[in-house]
């Protein structure tokens, strides 16, 4: 069986595409896939119920007390992480539904990794990263005979929901050419001017982490940003053509060739890597460098919660 350009295989009517990214086999309103197995619409595991999907999280809330007055300063409110329940319904035959069972388990682990979790809700698919931390198949005297009424339950350590597609942006250095001439001869020719920088829209409703490529040559790179809050990241580091470091703002990393830490050469001056996302709307990004010729490539993903 294929789907598009993916070879997929049936176990009981649950639908599994090894090698498959992210939402590339949700094609319809009521089909949730994870990792690489479809549940939902057109599978024999049918939606029943969706609960905390478009729940906000518990909140931690960093105010602090008015000492003399009543009620508190307000602080920043960040979300927790979020659980999210799916519940289905198996139907077939017996047969077909213990082959279901037994792909839900072989696809489906707690093993503690985080793999997409991409649901259309009838607004098109959104992603999660999440965890499997629960699952429930009741085992009464209609095991046998009747659809199976289970749950899985998925933590998402981000309660973020994002879009499939990455936008990216490529961000240059501002140069000049030329200049006035000597001898001078009228009417002066200037050299031209080419400004650097690019603008990034994040169309969802909350920041969004990016992840930025610096491509050398560049020496002692640093992406400034401007929207709602402003913020900076430098790195004290000589970039050779062709070399690359990728900082990661979600997970706080810096890459040199996407392999070798360089986080310790961040300056003084940059803000906290998690700081360096977009708020939503445009956000202005500049890259300035002490030399050379490169460009930074800046990816990130429209967030809602």
């Amino acid at each position: 069986m294929t789907m598009g350009i993916l070879a997929v295989q049936d176990f009981g009517g649950i639908q599994v595409a090894p090698g498959s990214g992210a939402g590339m086999m949700v094609a319809r309103p009521g089909q949730v896939q994870y990792g690489v197995m479809l549940l939902g619409g057109g599978t024999s595991a049918r939606w029943k119920n969706l609960t905390a999907w478009r729940d906000l999280p518990s909140a931690s809330v960093a105010d602090s007390q008015r000492p003399q007055a009543h009620g508190t300063y307000p602080g920043s409110v960040f979300g927790d992480s979020l659980t999210v329940t799916f519940d289905y319904l198996i139907r077939g035959t017996f047969e077909e539904r213990m082959a279901a069972l037994a792909a839900i388990e072989q696809y489906a682990p707690m093993d503690g990794i985080e793999r997409p979790l991409v649901i259309d809700d009838g607004d098109g698919p959104w992603m999660r990263m999440a965890r499997v931390t629960a699952r429930t198949v009741p085992q009464d005297h209609t095991f046998k005979v009747a659809p199976l009424a289970c749950s899985m339950q998925f933590l998402c350590a981000d309660p973020r929901r994002y879009a499939l597609d990455d936008k990216t942006i490529q961000v240059r250095i501002p140069s000049s050419s030329g200049g006035i001439n000597y001898p001078i001869t009228y009417p002066l020719e200037y050299g031209t001017f080419s400004g650097g920088g690019g603008t990034a829209n994040n169309a969802g409703a909350v920041a969004t982490p990016v992840t930025v490529t610096f491509t050398g040559p560049l020496n002692q790179p640093a992406l400034s940003a401007t929207n709602h809050h402003t913020w900076a990241m430098g790195f004290d580091i000589n970039l050779a053509a062709g070399e690359t470091l990728v900082v990661d703002t979600a997970d706080g990393t810096a890459l040199l060739n996407g392999t070798a830490d360089r986080l310790y050469t961040i300056t003084s001056g940059s803000d906290p890597l998690e700081r360096c996302t977009l708020n939503p709307g445009n956000t202005s990004l500049s890259l300035l460098s002490a030399s050379g010729t490169g460009y930074a490539t800046v990816s990130y993903r429209d967030a809602r919660m």
